[in-house]
């Protein structure tokens, strides 16, 4: 159970929120519903707008493959063993034609069955969660070998952002919830 009250949807139409309506609807189009994390964000709405921005940029958007990203993210969040974030990156990459056996993959730390780009993406997230951010230069490298500098920064601030959403929902006692985005 979380450790603080939820913005209920009702509170959504008062006045006093309606900085959060343009978020929180963002949210509806890209994730089909407002996820928990963002209505306990909600109590700090700077909070919450800064923290939409950047994952929007780093999910969302970008030149990367959604697809990607989201076993990228689902990877991290089982790295840090967030139950919150893993179930909803699971979904998300579910609706994004990642199948269930490429995330039983994931968690096996098997890669052989994906590209070689992906493979060392997601060999960086795993030295990036395992050693506090840093990487072996022959990380980087492979890395290098695959990605355009603006694709390797989508995906350092994926890993970094998926890393801060997992911290928040440990210390906030966030379970997984809701339902899945539709072909989003």
């Amino acid at each position: 159970m979380a450790r603080l009250p939820l913005i209920d949807p009702t509170h959504e139409a008062t006045s006093e929120f309606a900085e959060l309506r343009p978020v929180f609807e963002q949210l509806r189009q890209t994730r089909g519903r407002v996820p928990a994390m963002y209505r306990l964000l909600a109590h700090r709405p700077a909070i919450l707008g800064a923290h939409r921005a950047y994952f929007n940029a780093a999910l969302d958007t970008g030149v990367l493959p959604r697809a990607m990203k989201e076993k990228i993210a689902y990877k991290v969040a089982r790295l840090r063993g967030s139950a919150y974030s893993s179930a909803s990156h699971r979904r998300y990459a579910l609706d994004h034609g990642v199948t269930e056996a490429e995330l039983e993959a994931l968690d096996d730390g098997a890669y052989a069955g994906l590209g070689a780009g992906e493979a060392a993406a997601l060999t960086l997230a795993e030295e990036m969660v395992g050693h506090g951010g840093a990487v072996s230069d022959a990380c980087f490298d492979a890395l290098k070998a695959h990605y355009s500098p603006a694709e390797i920064v989508e995906i350092v601030a994926l890993v970094g952002i998926m890393e801060l959403a997992s911290s928040f929902a440990a210390v906030f006692g966030l379970e997984p919830d809701g339902t899945p985005a539709t072909g989003k």
